[in-house]
């Protein structure tokens, strides 16, 4: 399946790994933009955590906030997150940036997860590897893409997070 990755945002992919649902409502670009703690907690990480030197591109409908490029014309990806719980999204999302931009033809050195109240940094390396899982996933939200939208599950995240449960679940 030909995909065009421009199209697939990296809130798409990190959505996939935590419900199909909200992933699906991302993919048809339908948001809940409430009051919601989590919402506005996102939205103070995005303005707030911002660094000296880092820049903001938007490529496609990809936004990435924190690109960072080193005095050997190097690029590595920065997000910064609240939490460890989905950290396999998370990953996925700083490859997809990655991924993009390599296809753009820019040198990416890594991708680096920041979480807040913390000093640890997840270092995320693009290789051949990363790349065909991330193949499978641009095929798998693709699919997706196109089918009607799945039913809500419970899962951790509807009663941890997530601000479309009352959308869910009323």
């Amino acid at each position: 399946m030909n995909v065009d990755i421009l199209n697939i945002k990296g809130t798409d992919i990190n959505y996939y790994f935590i419900c199909r649902r909200r992933a699906w409502m991302s993919l048809k670009n339908f948001y809940i933009i409430d009051k919601n703690q989590f919402v506005a907690h996102g939205d103070y990480l995005s303005k707030k955590k911002r660094r000296y030197g880092f820049a903001s591109i938007k490529l496609g409908r990809n936004v990435i906030d924190n690109l960072e490029i080193t005095s050997t014309d190097t690029y590595i990806v920065h997000e910064f997150k609240r939490g460890k719980k989905v950290l396999p999204g998370d990953i996925f999302q700083v490859l997809h940036y990655m991924n993009i931009l390599r296809t753009k033809g820019y040198t990416v050195e890594n991708g680096e997860i920041h979480t807040l109240g913390s000093k640890d940094v997840k270092i995320i390396k693009l290789d051949e590897d990363t790349i065909n899982e991330l193949n499978s996933v641009y095929t798998e939200l693709e699919k997706l893409r196109n089918e009607i939208m799945p039913e809500p599950i419970r899962n951790y995240y509807c009663n941890h997070g997530c601000s479309y449960s009352s959308f869910c679940w009323g």
